[in-house]
């Protein structure tokens, strides 16, 4: 699934629930922390990252028991690295603390159009415990 999005936040629920019914035959656990994560992506993308307006593009799929998700704008450079693993919420912002908790995989990296976030969740067979 693509879509590339107007820099605006009214048009985050409309992203949240596209995403949502791509993600039909995902775990509902898992669906809803993709959609929760995403939603916080995209909205400092928009937020933050989108310069002159741009539009944000995401992308979204399912392949080999992992869903993958990414975000791209086209605003200024991210704070130079990701903070290092930590329970505080404070360390780096509570948007990089909330994606650690909700997905297994986060990845942050300046791109010729801008700033790139991409999220990795696995996708777990059904009676295994949750991570």
């Amino acid at each position: 699934m693509q879509l590339s999005i107007p820099a605006s936040p009214s048009r985050l629920a409309g992203l949240r629930r596209a995403v949502r019914a791509y993600l039909r035959g995902v775990q509902d656990e898992v669906a809803d922390d993709v959609v929760l994560a995403l939603n916080e992506v995209a909205t400092n993308a928009v937020l933050y990252g989108s310069g002159g307006g741009e539009p944000v593009e995401v992308v979204v799929h399912v392949d080999d028991g992992w869903v993958e998700a990414s975000v791209l704008d086209h605003g200024p450079d991210p704070p130079p690295g990701l903070p290092a693993d930590t329970d505080e919420p404070d360390a780096g912002g509570r948007g990089l603390w909330l994606l650690r908790r909700l997905v297994d995989e986060v990845r942050l990296e300046r791109v010729k159009l801008g700033t790139r976030v991409t999220l990795r969740r696995a996708i777990r067979p059904a009676g295994t415990l949750a991570r």
